[in-house]
């Protein structure tokens, strides 16, 4: 079975999170937005995937476990973000 949508999901939306904070650097109270943004985009991907690629999202038999697919997939960049975050966090960083 081939389940290559949910890693191009993950990627796509990580992307677009750090987008997001590069234009929002200067307000960061807008960060809490970061994890809604990234699910409604991942459930908007994986109904896309749905509709033009099939093939690449075999396991979804209907249009709603994509959408549950491409939302978790979404949230998961938000995990990844972490995980990269406190990898390369040094001793006595402030991070939030």
């Amino acid at each position: 079975m081939n389940y290559s949508c949910v890693p191009i999901i993950v990627v796509i939306c990580y992307v677009i999170g750090e987008i997001y904070k590069l234009i929002f650097r200067n307000k960061s109270n807008l960060f809490k937005f970061i994890p809604i943004l990234l699910a409604i985009i991942g459930g908007l991907l994986g109904i896309l995937l749905y509709y033009t690629a099939r093939e690449m999202i075999p396991f979804a038999t209907n249009v709603y476990i994509a959408l549950g697919i491409g939302i978790v997939s979404g949230v998961s960049a938000t995990g990844t973000n972490q995980i990269v975050k406190q990898l390369f966090k040094k001793e006595g960083d402030k991070n939030e």
